[in-house]
């Protein structure tokens, strides 16, 4: 019973990064959604709507443990609200960006699965994008 118990749980192990990697995912498509709704804005308005988006991002991978993720994206949010031009709204999701790229750096060292994570760069550079076409 004790074998059949841990046969179980070292089976459930790997589909628990696969699972947190298809919610990062899922949840990276409906923020890029909400960015293309974005694409109306210009200036502050704009930069708060990024914010907006990236805070529902935030919200919807709350349940995954990845700290450092949550930090970022916070950090950009805040940093897009307190934008007051596109020099300072791109500057604030470049930082983030750069914190994603270094996790994606350290899940591939280690041969981890980064997919999930790297669907949250693309979103990323999306927002860029939009800011430096719109803002």
């Amino acid at each position: 019973m004790a074998m059949l118990a841990l046969v179980m749980l070292v089976g459930a192990l790997p589909a628990r990064p696969a699972m947190a990697s298809a919610a990062l995912i899922a949840a990276s498509n409906e923020a890029v959604g909400g960015l293309g709704a974005c694409g109306n804005n210009k200036g502050k308005d704009l930069y708060n709507c990024v914010a907006d988006v990236l805070d529902r991002l935030n919200s919807r991978i709350a349940s995954i443990n990845v700290p450092e993720t949550h930090r970022a994206l916070q950090a950009a949010s805040e940093g897009l609200r307190a934008a007051n031009s596109k020099t300072q709204a791109i500057s604030a999701l470049a930082r983030c960006k750069a914190a994603i790229s270094a996790l994606i750096q350290r899940a591939r060292a280690v041969g981890g699965d980064y997919a999930g994570v790297s669907a949250i760069s693309g979103v990323l550079s999306r927002a860029i994008q939009l800011i430096q076409s719109k803002g």
